[in-house]
């Protein structure tokens, strides 16, 4: 575990002695900003449409933060040292997803104002604004790890930018495809969609299903790293 954690110190020092790194997280809240001025809806101290924004903008952060995990390594030559070190594939695995989501955090932690400033202004249910920050951190860190898999295969950035919002993209399709099928492919595909699983976190619950889903997503995504980097070595 130290090894995972001395990996994931290394990748968020680095991201944050970048403009990259400031760069994302001053650019999320700022999203998160505007979208609250377009979502805010008349009187009504409401914050589900929000935070449904702030899901689908998960995604690009997802992509942004991954596309370099790998790539970086490749290209500064570290990435040779640290598949044939005595670190194990899950460590290398478990402490980049623990880099990019520190990065996560950060951002999504610069949107608290955002609540804030609705509470100065009205009286919101608490409930959904925690359960919303609670989905933000599941849903992003499973993003995360589907970008770490889809980056570890590729040593270009747009490739790994563009794979993740790919496959993103038709987790999210799943949902809308689902809805002109019947029987188990209907039940199949509404599960893997997303969209069925962040419903509860916006009405202020936590399923057991909806956490379940996203820590599997995570679990998925790291073991696709663990293979990839088996692969390459």
């Amino acid at each position: 575990m130290r090894q995972a954690v001395t990996i994931a110190a290394r990748d968020l020092r680095a991201t944050y002695v970048s403009a990259f790194g400031v760069g994302c997280t001053a650019a999320f809240a700022a999203l998160a900003g505007v979208l609250l001025v377009f979502d805010l809806r008349g009187n009504q101290a409401r914050l589900d449409l929000w935070f449904s924004s702030l899901f689908v903008a998960l995604g690009l952060l997802a992509a942004l933060l991954t596309q370099r995990a790998f790539a970086e390594e490749e290209r500064s030559g570290t990435l040779e040292l640290l598949l044939t070190s005595p670190v194990r594939f899950w460590q290398v695995a478990l402490g980049k997803l623990l880099g990019v989501a520190g990065v996560l955090l950060a951002a999504i932690a610069a949107t608290i104002v955002c609540p804030l400033l609705v509470a100065s202004m009205g009286n919101p249910d608490g409930g959904p604004v925690v359960t919303g920050y609670i989905g933000l951190v599941l849903v992003g860190v499973g993003f995360l790890a589907l970008g770490l898999a889809v980056s570890s295969a590729t040593p270009n950035p747009l490739v790994a930018a563009a794979g993740t919002a790919g496959v993103l993209v038709a987790l999210w399709l799943a949902g809308v495809l689902a809805g002109g099928l019947g029987g188990r492919l209907h039940v199949v595909l509404q599960y893997l969609s997303p969209t069925s699983h962040v419903t509860g976190f916006l009405r202020g619950t936590l399923a057991v299903t909806d956490v379940a889903y996203f820590l599997s997503m995570t679990v998925v995504g790291l073991v696709g790293v663990i293979a990839v980097l088996g692969r390459r070595r």
